[in-house]
């Protein structure tokens, strides 16, 4: 026997010829002998419009605080995507929220309660699935300790099938939305883009964690490393189809560049206000070393680059910073340690979960710079060491 995870995005469902598409396609793996865990959204845009009336009735309604509304698009879903496998004589079951045996908990903080959520799912879902070939969970949806409804966050039913598919050991996940894949870019902004065939976890998390809206950024830190994942249209309804396939698993990352660095700043009142001035410093440095981060503030713009070359760039700069009246400062004896989380989710208190055990040793920071799932922090050569010591168990 094998266990498959499906999550049908709410575009899948949108009518009676998709909801037919998607149970029809569940029915064919079904009875070529595999068991099925399907995740539902909700229908179309019902949770965007159920939120919207709810503000309209209290505008200052957060999206937790109206879950028990909010989070009934997904329950519908489920309800009738269940009632659709069960009248085409299929044994399936909805779980839902309310049932004592619904798996997926939070923890005060908002965060996924990881160690009870696996608990529940290796206790329950597999007795479910001793006596029905399909259950139909709705995605998006996570209890708190209360008992109330909380949420896995916008999108968060990819991370509701990622979860349900890493702690029962899914042979299969197979992601159905309204895109034919991944793309190298959007393909409804530049006609150009190619679809992928494959592409590793790895870097598809990193692109969701900019922007990319193909799959829930936080998804991804739950794969298994050998589990197959696919993403498809649901057009096609034929869950076999290879539309893109995931390869690998996400992973934690802390690791220090050996290269010595220096920071080159350079101050003017407002230099955000003159464009072609940061356009030709940055071109200079770049046509004279490789450049490892920059930061910009309202008076100044600053460029990492190696310590051996940074006198190359110094030289490079000078010219302009006659002509404009510019001050340059090299700051030596740099270190960059790099940060690459499984996700790029609460950032806030990432930083300063990060930064603590520093604080604590009275290590000085240069800089911290932050984006996707990296986290850049410039300190002290001389402080590198004591640096990557203090943050070796710091890399939730």
């Amino acid at each position: 026997m094998k266990l498959k995870v499906y999550k049908f995005g709410g575009a899948c469902l949108e009518g009676k010829k998709r909801i037919t598409n998607a149970v029809s396609a569940c029915i064919s793996e079904i009875k070529n002998g595999s068991k099925l865990v399907t995740v539902v959204s909700a229908m179309g845009k019902t949770t965007d419009e159920l939120y919207k009336l709810v503000q309209e009735i209290d505008p200052g309604v957060t999206l937790e605080d109206s879950m028990r509304i909010v989070g009934m698009g997904e329950i519908i879903s489920a309800r009738i995507f269940n009632y659709s496998l069960k009248k085409a004589g299929i044994k399936s079951v909805v779980l839902e929220p309310q049932s004592e045996k619904w798996p997926l908990f939070l923890k005060k903080d908002g965060n996924l309660n990881k160690s009870l959520t696996e608990k529940k799912i290796k206790k329950f879902l597999p007795e479910f699935l001793k006596d029905f070939d399909s259950v139909v969970v709705p995605g998006f949806i996570a209890l708190k300790k209360n008992g109330d409804w909380g949420t896995l966050g916008r999108g968060g039913s990819d991370t509701t099938a990622f979860i349900l598919g890493k702690y029962l050991c899914a042979h299969e996940i197979v992601i159905v939305k309204d895109v034919n894949g991944i793309y190298t870019a959007d393909p409804a902004v530049l006609s150009e883009a190619r679809q992928l065939k494959y592409i590793s976890a790895e870097d598809l998390s990193t692109i969701s964690s900019f922007g990319a809206k193909v799959i829930h950024s936080d998804a991804l830190s739950f794969k298994r490393k050998n589990q197959k994942v696919m993403i498809i249209h649901h057009s096609f309804g034929d869950l076999s189809y290879e539309g893109t396939v995931i390869d690998g698993k996400v992973t934690r990352k802390l690791f220090l560049l050996e290269t010595q660095l220096s920071m080159i700043s350079v101050y003017k009142k407002d230099i955000t206000g003159d464009r072609k001035l940061i356009q030709n410093l940055t071109r200079k440095t770049l046509e004279t070393t490789k450049v490892f981060g920059t930061t910009l503030g309202i008076d100044y713009l600053g460029f990492y680059v190696t310590s051996n070359k940074s006198h190359r760039v110094m030289e490079k700069l000078e010219k302009i910073s006659l002509e404009k009246e510019l001050n340059i400062v090299e700051r030596k004896n740099v270190a960059l340690l790099i940060m690459r989380r499984e996700s790029p989710i609460n950032l806030p208190g990432m930083i300063n979960y990060l930064l603590t055990p520093l604080a604590r040793k009275k290590l000085n920071i240069v800089e911290v710079i932050t984006i996707g799932r990296e986290i850049l922090l410039f300190i002290g050569w001389e402080d590198r060491m004591k640096a990557m010591q203090a943050l070796k168990g710091r890399k939730r």
